[in-house]
């Protein structure tokens, strides 16, 4: 209020006491009172106005702050931090109480925050108001809207070691348990959820591409006509490829009854730049090589023989095994994913890390061979790969490569030739320059060189995209973070 109007009540109410009517005098002074009042009420209510408004920003900051890490230990105090940021101590003399945030619904769902403040008035004091409170309520509402995630899980036979610190899990268990969590998180109280799909790609030297559950039967074995091409590994020419009754992955021919569900990397050591194990589904022309289809792997090279060894054998070591687990396409049942989980048990052979990552971007993509993946959504979709591994590149018998970057850890390569490493470097970044975000998680393993190959694998360096685990409750924690950042969050009162 200027200092020109109240100048100009002070001359008015002068030149009224002059006046010789007392009635007048009076009259002019009890409007004078009330108009004073008036003007009083009007300051401090824009003060309290301005105070309600500040009080509001600041808890939809802590609120968002607090619900981005709402499963991390130091929640609580990002919450505080961000709200005395956006409210400091003091703020136009305010006491301030709260903010109180101890409402978590609906699984997790919904972070309730409220706080109040009060200021002492400047003119209601006149009428007995030396007070003024108000207070605010933000609720943070964690929402979904399409969501695909693939879980690619490391089965290799270091899984079935114990798991750092205290219990008696093995890392297989605890990888269990802490997916499972990922999983309650993301459906919360719904069964299903339409606009939410997972799926698991289990995988230890090779992986099983058979859907998970089913029985391959060899006299159901189909064929299909294609193009012409030229077998990329035997160079015949052919115009089929082969079906099975469990899979949708084609074949470049039929597997024999016993086959186990594996395949080869599309690969070929001929120092050309031909393979199309970097690539989503079938493809031609990979400078002069044709890979519409892909290569089993045939019960005698993925089992031993016993009492000897198979054909790919090295060094009387017998073949890496195909794992009994297959695929479970992107489907949105919790019910359905919860029991693909628990049914990761028994890991065995090798690690082939690039062979888990790419299966896990072709079960996510909606392109042949797997193609659950809705096609061109309205609206937003974040997908994603969330993988999770113990160990380096380890080179086995018969596994995905045929042992071609070399055996055990050799596989890893040296600087001269990078070998598997390199291999898992070219499919990370071919999946990430399709927009789908890598979440490289490291468990029970603090090597050092593992630590930058998975760097470089995620999405980013940090948190939550790279996380290190050193034991079971950790491995929890990160993902509970990862399904907390697949999450979207709205404001919503």
């Amino acid at each position: 209020m200027s200092r020109r109007f109240f100048n100009k009540i002070r001359q008015t109410a002068q030149a009224a006491l002059r006046d010789e009517s007392g009635a007048m005098a009076v009259f002019l002074g009890a409007g004078i009172i009330v108009l004073s009042a008036a003007v009083g009420i009007s300051v401090d209510a824009i003060r309290g106005y301005l105070l309600q408004s500040r009080l509001s920003s600041a808890l939809d900051a802590a609120g968002l702050a607090g619900a981005r890490v709402m499963y991390s230990p130091t929640r609580d105090d990002d919450i505080r931090m961000y709200f005395e940021s956006n409210f400091p101590p003091g703020f136009m003399g305010a006491t301030v109480d709260g903010p109180n945030f101890s409402t978590v619904e609906q699984n997790d769902e919904v972070l309730t925050l409220s706080a109040s403040a009060t200021i002492e008035t400047s003119f209601m004091r006149i009428l007995g108001f030396e007070t003024l409170t108000v207070s605010s309520t933000s609720e943070i509402t964690r929402q979904t809207e399409l969501l695909e995630v693939v879980l690619a899980m490391d089965m290799s036979g270091s899984m079935g070691w114990d798991a750092p610190g205290p219990g008696s899990d093995t890392r297989i268990e605890a990888a269990r348990a802490a997916a499972k969590e990922m999983v309650e998180i993301l459906f919360g109280d719904d069964e299903t959820k339409p606009l939410l799909k997972i799926g698991i790609v289990p995988w230890n030297g090779k992986v099983n591409i058979t859907r998970n559950g089913t029985t391959f039967d060899f006299t159901q074995n189909t064929v299909e006509g294609v193009d012409p091409f030229f077998h990329p590994i035997t160079g015949v020419a052919q115009s089929i490829v082969h079906n099975v009754n469990n899979s949708p992955v084609p074949l470049l021919s039929a597997p024999p009854d016993g086959w186990k569900g594996c395949v080869f990397m599309r690969f070929w050591d001929d120092d050309i730049d031909n393979d199309a194990d970097t690539a989503l589904g079938p493809i031609r022309g990979v400078n002069g090589k044709d890979w519409p289809a892909w290569e089993f792997i045939h019960p005698d090279q993925g089992e031993p023989i016993s009492p000897g060894k198979c054909p790919m054998a090295v060094d009387d070591n017998e073949c890496t095994p195909c794992l009994s687990h297959g695929i479970t396409a992107l489907q949105s049942d919790k019910s359905d994913t919860i029991d693909a989980i628990n049914e990761l048990t028994n890991p065995k052979g090798t690690t082939n890390i690039p062979g888990g990552l790419a299966w896990g971007w072709r079960v996510l993509m909606p392109d042949a061979p797997f193609t659950e993946a809705e096609v061109d959504p309205p609206g937003r979709r974040t997908q994603a790969i969330v993988l999770l591994t113990d160990g380096e590149n380890y080179g086995g018998s018969g596994d995905g490569y045929k042992t071609v970057f070399g055996y055990g850890s050799d596989a890893q390569g040296t600087e001269e030739d990078p070998g598997a490493d390199d291999r898992l470097r070219q499919v990370a970044n071919a999946i990430k320059a399709e927009g789908v975000l890598i979440y490289a998680i490291q468990f029970a393993n603090a090597g050092t060189d593992l630590q930058t190959l998975m760097k470089q694998v995620a999405s980013g360096e940090e948190a939550p995209f790279y996380q290190y685990a050193p034991d079971s409750d950790a491995l929890k924690q990160v993902f509970k973070e990862v399904a907390n950042d697949l999450s979207q969050l709205r404001i919503s009162r």
